[in-house]
């Protein structure tokens, strides 16, 4: 029984010390803050300072066009003209598989930007994660408009458009590597 409380103890001990290190960085992803945006990565992907800190937000349910497709310079853009410098109202839902923050952002005029990249056809609802009904509208009415990216007849989904040129990179290697 002695034996089981000393492990049951270091157990509890080691748990207590994880949560007071994750725990700064929680209180920060999670919930509703406001912050200013210091960096436009591009279309999709912000650095926003909160406090000291500087945390990668990715906007939610968008999908904005990849460095190399076209309309990519034009979305960065315009998301640097809307946020840089602003300060923003940061709705968190999770963590993404890359450590980013998943968020909505809310503009300082209380416009959502993933809503407006949407609308001036600047990005695509991510059909994976997406599932606001208002983005699959607002995107409805830009194809219909044919507005940015839907100016073109068959635009390319940025979650295709990587899918394809990782495999043309793979191909590139194992080409070089033979010679």
């Amino acid at each position: 029984m002695v034996k089981f409380q000393s492990v049951f103890l270091k157990l509890l001990n080691l748990l207590l010390v994880l949560l007071v290190l994750v725990y700064p960085q929680t209180t920060l992803a999670y919930g509703e803050w406001r912050g200013q945006v210091v960096w436009v990565q591009d279309g999709d992907s912000l650095i926003i300072k909160k406090g000291s800190k500087n945390i990668r937000v990715r906007l939610q349910g968008i999908d904005a066009p990849e460095k190399g497709q076209p309309f990519a310079q034009k979305a960065k853009y315009a998301a640097i003209k809307m946020a840089k410098n602003r300060n923003v109202r940061v709705m968190v839902k999770e963590r993404d598989k890359y450590g980013r923050t998943v968020a909505k952002v809310i503009l300082p005029d209380g416009r959502n930007l993933s809503y407006t990249m949407v609308e001036k056809g600047l990005a695509w609802r991510h059909v994976r994660y997406g599932k606001d009904p208002h983005l699959k509208t607002l995107e409805t009415k830009a194809r219909k408009k044919g507005v940015g990216i839907w100016a073109d007849k068959k635009p390319t989904p940025p979650w295709v458009w990587k899918r394809q040129h990782k495999k043309q990179k793979n191909k590139q290697c194992k080409v070089k590597g033979k010679e």
